[in-house]
């Protein structure tokens, strides 16, 4: 054997013993990343259908409850509208 040879054998030898040191924190970190990425995929996807499901619950009033018997429906359904009309401008 020559030099180069025998060189090039004992590097690759300590290359492979520091590859069989490092693997398992390797393979540790990269469990940890895929974990990691994993769990936010998971609470992204439930902020987002939390957050749309309350924008879907339909908020729509189909009568109106007056303690006074005198005054119609629609009166109040009309007043309603007008006093929210003036809150959100």
């Amino acid at each position: 054997m020559t030099f180069d040879n025998l060189w090039e054998r004992e590097e690759q030898q300590a290359l492979q013993q520091r590859l069989r040191q490092e693997y398992p924190r390797w393979q540790r970190a990269r469990r940890m990343r895929r974990t990691a990425v994993a769990s936010v995929a998971v609470l992204l996807v439930a902020g987002f259908s939390i957050f749309n499901s309350q924008f879907s619950i339909p908020k729509s009033y189909d009568s109106v409850a007056c303690n006074r018997s005198g005054i119609a429906a629609s009166h109040w359904a009309s007043e309603a509208g007008r006093i929210l009309t003036i809150e959100t401008l």
